[in-house]
């Protein structure tokens, strides 16, 4: 892999990370919940609101690699759980200055909170977009959801990634009604994102192949080689 490609990758996924991150502060301040990969860590943002949502997603990232190292052991790439701790403080960092950034945007009108999520949806689909299309690593919720679809050889990644999600919802709801007698993170629009992101962001993969070509131009390449059997060498442009 070139130099200047492994760079260009690397970007696409920051940029994608900072989509994600930013939809997600987005979603949050619709006040209807948050996407599954960020209920936990806002349920616990409420009971402690000491600190931020982007601190708990830090401490939450972080567990959840350390899960992988757990259920993989020898089978753990240390090179991508090193590089997913890095993620890990990066994901929380942005998405508090995602908050920061709308400041006192706060819809009240509920079907404009509803708008806002929808919206939001379509960005962190994007993002998951992006991140998919770079192939440089993974976040840790995705890493951790990888993880026990290879320890889990029966069920596919996406079955395994469904009941990852579903887990989140019910744990995060769960600590909400010990601690505060309510869903906390967990609400209408955490089900809407559930329902709508993997449809969303398999629209993008279908309708921006183009995008994806000037993105990440040597994808094309790879796909053009699959198809025709050229190898690398043939393909000039």
């Amino acid at each position: 892999m070139k130099h200047d490609h492994i760079v260009r990758r690397m970007l696409v996924f920051a940029m994608g990370l900072l989509v994600i991150s930013l939809s997600i502060g987005f979603i949050t301040k619709a006040s209807l919940g948050t996407p599954p990969i960020s209920s936990i860590p806002y349920s616990l943002s409420l009971i402690f609101p000491s600190l931020t949502l982007g601190n708990f997603t830090i401490v939450y990232s972080l567990l959840l690699v350390f899960l992988q190292l757990v259920i993989l052991g020898k089978q753990a790439d240390k090179i991508n759980l090193g590089l997913q701790v890095i993620i890990s403080f990066i994901f929380g960092y942005f998405i508090d200055l995602g908050l920061m950034i709308l400041g006192d945007f706060s819809p009240n009108v509920y079907w404009e909170r509803i708008v806002c999520v929808l919206i939001g949806c379509c960005g962190l689909a994007f993002g998951v977009y992006l991140q998919i299309i770079a192939d440089f690593t993974m976040v840790p919720g995705d890493g951790f959801a990888y993880a026990l679809s290879v320890k889990i050889k029966r069920k596919p990644y996406r079955v395994v990634r469904v009941a990852s999600d579903v887990t989140m919802i019910v744990i995060a709801a769960i600590l909400g009604f010990v601690a505060m007698g309510n869903t906390g993170g967990v609400r209408e629009g955490t089900v809407i994102c559930a329902l709508l992101i993997g449809t969303i962001a398999g629209v993008y993969f279908s309708k921006l192949g183009w995008l994806t070509t000037k993105l990440i131009p040597q994808q094309a390449e790879e796909q053009k080689t699959a198809v025709d059997g050229t190898d690398g060498a043939d393909a000039s442009h």
